[in-house]
């Protein structure tokens, strides 16, 4: 759905023409999304693939390219050997980061949630893999370690090993005597609503903390700090549109964040008579959070100050629920 929004003076708009549109469309057909002739004019056909692309990866959606799409879209354009792999500041993004995590996954090294994000976890993986494959041990992935991953093949199914590692963490952490922690972030207009929905749920001796901040990075790094259970953001609508996202990518969903999702959807339902959207996605929020999280779009201010109550009944259960049961058994 689209979003009304001010034409931004640097965005690529339809009737464009040039170099730059010539590498969009580079970009986006690289993605299999649909072009057309003439590659350097911005047409219909580019708005129309725009759009879809901005709502699978959960930005804004405009149907221009605005500079955070153009860099979401060169992220998403990196194949596996463009480039050397490290890690850095700040750090390295892209789907050839993906493609290596499900890689090296799927061998058995742990590199973590399937982000494309090199970080620590990657970097410990990407060194193991080359000490196990004889190779130099200096934690860069380069030509000779790719030719070792093709000689070794993928042995097992490639999501297995980060579906296990979220599932431990969040045993191992249900086991200590910590009490449940909880952070709820808003990017700082709904305030009330939110302070209030913490307010309610310490009473029942859970922590939590609320992150007012326009920037979503803030909210993961405070979470990915103190090791938060569970993050909640209440985010406004990217349309009129009513939605609950959790963590999903190719080679990986987040078995906490479906869980909850799940739950919250099936509350939702009995509780208001109507259903909310379920969307597995990989926005920023989901990618960079080190634990389960969801994304939660709720229409105007008006429309979650007039639910409130409701909202706040349906959260409580499904986090009581979430934190008895924090995935299904069955789910791998």
């Amino acid at each position: 759905m689209m979003e009304n929004q001010s034409k931004e003076s640097n965005a690529l708009n339809l009737g464009d023409r040039g170099a730059r549109i010539e590498e969009l469309h580079n970009m986006l057909k690289s993605l299999n999304f649909e072009v057309t002739e003439p590659l350097d004019c911005f047409t219909e056909k580019t708005k129309n693939s725009i759009i879809k692309f901005q709502e699978q990866r959960g930005l804004p959606v405009s149907g221009q390219c605005d500079q955070k799409t153009w860099d979401v879209l060169v992220e998403n354009s990196f194949v596996l050997g463009d480039r050397l792999l490290y890690l850095s500041r700040p750090m390295l993004r892209g789907e050839d980061i993906a493609e290596l995590q499900r890689s090296l996954g799927s061998l058995g090294f742990n590199s973590g949630k399937v982000d494309g994000i090199f970080g620590p976890d990657t970097q410990d993986a990407v060194e193991l893999f080359q000490r196990n494959s004889g190779l130099v041990v200096d934690a860069i992935f380069g030509p000779n370690c790719i030719a070792a991953l093709k000689r070794l093949g993928e042995r097992v199914e490639q999501s297995s090993v980060a579906v296990v590692q979220e599932k431990e963490k969040i045993i191992s952490k249900m086991r200590s005597n910590d009490l449940p922690s909880i952070a709820l972030g808003h990017l700082g207009g709904f305030s009330p609503i939110v302070d209030g929905f913490a307010k309610r749920m310490r009473q029942s001796h859970t922590k939590v903390d609320v992150i007012g901040h326009y920037d979503e990075s803030v909210h993961a790094d405070f979470c990915n700090e103190n090791n938060v259970d569970l993050y909640i953001g209440f985010f406004p609508p990217l349309a009129n549109e009513r939605t609950i996202s959790f963590y999903s990518a190719k080679g990986f969903a987040s078995p906490g964040g479906t869980h909850f999702t799940e739950l919250f959807s099936t509350n939702f339902l009995r509780h208001s008579g109507n259903t909310i959207e379920a969307i597995g996605n990989s926005e920023k929020i989901l990618r960079e959070t080190r634990m389960p999280a969801v994304a939660i779009r709720y229409g105007s201010t008006e429309d979650l100050i007039t639910d409130s109550q409701m909202l706040l009944k349906v959260l409580t259960e499904a986090i009581s629920s979430w934190f008895s049961e924090p995935f299904e058994e069955n789910y791998l």
